[in-house]
């Protein structure tokens, strides 16, 4: 089968990016994903009853669109894609159908980006494992109250809100969180830990309304440079966001020579 100008076999097993979703009489039987393309070649969709679409190439934001005949849960896999969600911004409508999707798996090691408000309010969405994935808009996953697992890649940017309010978030899995906009785990009040490789910037309140997160490694900063009193290579004050965050003083944070608390007491050298 030929798309573009690269020829594509597409694999009916643990191969794309796979969707679980649950079609109930409250969500309708209707789906309409925001797909981005990989380069300028076109992409499959198996919609997990039968029916495929393959889309060709074209510029902008491409949408693709299914009516399912019967209730029930499918698994909706998407081929040679780079990005997908529901939307490109926070703040658009939602829909019945936000309350579908059940499971996110890249099999593909191709999705890397999650755009602004993707998934947000998928009330039923329990795991979202994308380990290449480093592109993460505002709040594509906010307000998911039964997420539970995430596993991202070298994450370049995390925009605002990115899993507030995710309040059964339980594991969080990344390379390098790299830049933290405000907000990003807010209200994660089952969150115990994070590790989150390199670290580059927090904003204010990343880590508001986590009573129970007591432990975050970070990769690549002293203990000085997460205080941000060390003379250079300090973790930079987003809006002006001074340590801790809003984590809770004994959250410990972990640094390549020892650890701090969140009330400022070094425990270890």
């Amino acid at each position: 089968m030929q798309i573009a100008s690269r020829q594509i076999v597409w694999n009916e097993g643990g191969r794309g990016t796979v969707v679980e979703v649950e079609m109930t009489p409250a969500t309708g039987l209707y789906l309409r994903f925001l797909v981005r393309a990989l380069n300028q070649d076109g992409f499959a969709v198996s919609w997990g009853d039968g029916s495929k679409v393959e889309v060709p190439y074209r510029t902008g934001d491409i949408y693709v669109e299914h009516t399912f005949d019967a209730y029930g849960r499918y698994r909706v896999r998407f081929d040679h894609v780079k990005g997908i969600g529901f939307r490109p911004l926070d703040g658009m409508a939602q829909y019945s159908y936000d309350a579908a999707p059940i499971s996110i798996v890249d099999y593909s090691g191709l999705l890397m980006e999650v755009p602004s408000g993707a998934f947000k309010r998928a009330v039923n969405l329990e795991r979202f494992i994308a380990p290449v994935a480093r592109w993460i808009g505002q709040r594509p996953f906010a307000y998911c109250a039964k997420l539970k697992e995430v596993k991202l890649g070298e994450v370049e940017i995390h925009y605002d809100g990115s899993f507030q309010y995710c309040t059964e978030l339980e594991r969080f899995e990344t390379v390098s969180t790299g830049c933290c906009w405000s907000y990003v785990w807010e209200g994660c009040t089952k969150l115990r830990e994070l590790r989150l490789g390199a670290v580059s910037q927090f904003a204010t309140r990343d880590f508001a309304s986590t009573p129970n997160l007591m432990d975050i490694w970070i990769s690549d900063k002293t203990v000085d440079q997460i205080r941000q009193v060390a003379p250079s290579g300090n973790i930079v004050a987003g809006y002006g966001a001074k340590f801790p965050w809003n984590a809770n003083a004994g959250c410990r944070f972990h640094g390549t020579d020892g650890i701090v608390l969140g009330n400022g007491t070094v425990i270890q050298e």
